[in-house]
């Protein structure tokens, strides 16, 4: 088969317009980027900033019992409570801790390393660690030497870190789910595009629609435009047609190509009076083009002045 005839079978199917590959793509890039710098974020950042957070507010609370000469006591959850009660036991007295902490008191101090205890463990609820066994594992047999890791870990730190928020974590999944599954429907979306083929024979100006069937200019009642700007024709078809007679068959000029030609090619021929206008201003540009191609050509080969007799 020589390559005249190749490129002109290849011409007689449609394929993915290059615009909206591109368009598709770029969507496609930015929500999948979207969704995996969420999934960063939910795994790694996020948990890792709750985490330095955690343990800011451990070191706080374990300098607060020190000052209240705690450290030799149980610094864990109460016997009988599981640690998301001993919380929200800690939150609800919140109020009445704070009024008793103003002081310098032993029962101030000892208020005081309570609502440092309660937002040590708010910090390890929001990063969703909140057990008893990380509560345990936290504080270690031995808090004076856990005192001293975490004094060697934060005396240098004047500020405190960025502490979570309960919607943080979640947030970032909701952007996983939006943009990795919004990626993947997209990515669907194109690749039922790419399977859907149109086929074209002039000869008998008949289109071929996916699935098998096929249509004349003929066969179709009105050529519906509704949509143009869209990129969108809407053929309905003549009763009499026996697959498709009285339905509505939806043309996406903008997916496929050349199917828009096909399309005005199958108008003209069935009502060219829909398409005066357009073929006229078509016209206009033509005749504007050939002048300017004449004056061009004049001033670069400007005609001989006629000489006398």
């Amino acid at each position: 088969m020589s390559e005249d005839s190749t490129q002109q079978t290849a011409a007689h199917t449609t394929s993915l317009a290059r615009k909206w590959v591109i368009k598709m793509a770029v969507f496609l890039v930015v929500l999948i980027g979207f969704g995996i710098y969420g999934l960063y974020d939910a795994i790694i950042a996020y948990p890792n900033r709750g985490e330095a957070s955690a343990s800011w507010h451990l070191h706080q609370y374990l300098l607060k019992a020190n000052e209240a000469r705690l450290l030799e006591s149980d610094l864990g959850v109460p016997d009988g409570m599981t640690a998301s009660e001993h919380k929200a036991d800690l939150e609800e007295r919140l109020n009445d801790l704070t009024q008793t902490a103003a002081g310098n008191s032993f029962r101030a101090r000892e208020a005081a390393a309570d609502i440092a205890r309660y937002h040590w463990l708010n910090s390890l609820g929001v990063l969703g660690r909140l057990t008893e066994e990380r509560v345990v594992s936290d504080i270690s047999d031995r808090p004076n030497d856990k005192l001293a890791e975490l004094d060697a870990e934060w005396s240098n730190t004047t500020e405190q870190p960025k502490p979570l928020a309960s919607y943080d974590i979640p947030v970032q999944w909701a952007f996983v789910v939006v943009g990795l599954g919004g990626g993947g429907l997209l990515l669907l979306h194109m690749m039922r595009t790419a399977s859907r083929k149109y086929t074209w024979d002039p000869s008998e100006m008949r289109l071929g629609l996916p699935g098998g069937v096929s249509i004349v200019p003929d066969d179709v009642e009105v050529f519906d435009r509704r949509k143009w700007d869209k990129f969108l024709v809407f053929l309905k078809i003549k009763s009499e047609h026996p697959q498709l007679g009285g339905k509505e068959v939806k043309l996406d000029l903008y997916q496929y190509e050349p199917l828009e030609e096909w399309y005005l090619a199958m108008h003209r021929h069935a009502r060219p009076e829909d398409l005066i206008d357009e073929d006229e201003h078509e016209g206009d540009d033509g005749d504007e083009s050939d002048t300017e191609s004449e004056i061009q050509e004049s001033e670069q080969h400007p005609r001989p002045e006629p000489t006398g007799s």
